[in-house]
């Protein structure tokens, strides 16, 4: 449940996917944001076996990193959940995105745009070993399960902003209050997550 909510705060919370799915929703319709949302969702299939295998054979090798990747995450998540807190005091804008092209130009430029995003990865490190639990089972099967679940809710969580966004066009410019209170909620999430850590134990199964 704790991952459920912490992965669905972070699709609720801009960034330049959520900008692109919406932007070409807005000006597009509904079909040419879809294809966006597939492109990023096809993303995953190059950054899951990368995070997944090479953590996985990190970590079988060493305990202690693994306990020190898992703190450096906590350490990311607090960071992330800071910013975010920030960011909900100031008041959340959209990021600007290009909106031209439409289905094969849209499918490249949200697989381009995810697969090309360093955060993506660098999250994705300090996101999944948090969750794992060395005596459910393999390291990187849980995290496998993990991030493909993550990509399956990116996708539909896609689809809902692709189509929102085709037919309340004018509707987040008007309320700016939402894009606060989703920073609210992301920066609260993480920091909650970072303190689970914190004072969880566990090592990976060798």
């Amino acid at each position: 449940m704790l991952f459920l909510a912490a992965d669905m705060a972070l699709k609720l919370t801009p960034g330049p996917d959520m900008a692109l799915t919406l932007t070409r929703g807005m000006t597009q319709g509904f079909r040419t944001a879809w294809f966006s949302v597939l492109g990023t969702f096809s993303a995953g299939i190059v950054q899951i076996p990368l995070v997944v295998l090479g953590l996985a054979a990190v970590f079988k090798q060493s305990p202690e990193l693994f306990m020190a990747v898992k703190l450096a995450g906590a350490c990311y998540l607090v960071y992330l959940g800071v910013k975010a807190l920030l960011r909900s005091r100031r008041g959340g804008t959209l990021a600007s995105s290009n909106a031209r092209g439409q289905g094969r130009d849209a499918y490249v430029q949200g697989f381009m745009t995810n697969l090309l995003n360093p955060k993506v990865f660098i999250f994705l490190i300090a996101f999944l070993p948090q969750f794992t639990d060395p005596s459910r089972g393999p390291v990187w099967l849980q995290m496998l399960a993990l991030a493909v679940f993550s990509k399956c809710m990116g996708l539909a969580t896609g689809a809902g902003f692709a189509y929102g966004a085709s037919r309340i066009r004018g509707w987040l410019t008007r309320n700016p209050w939402f894009l606060r209170a989703q920073e609210g909620v992301l920066g609260a999430t993480m920091i909650a997550i970072a303190g689970y850590l914190v004072f969880s134990r566990g090592e990976p199964a060798r």
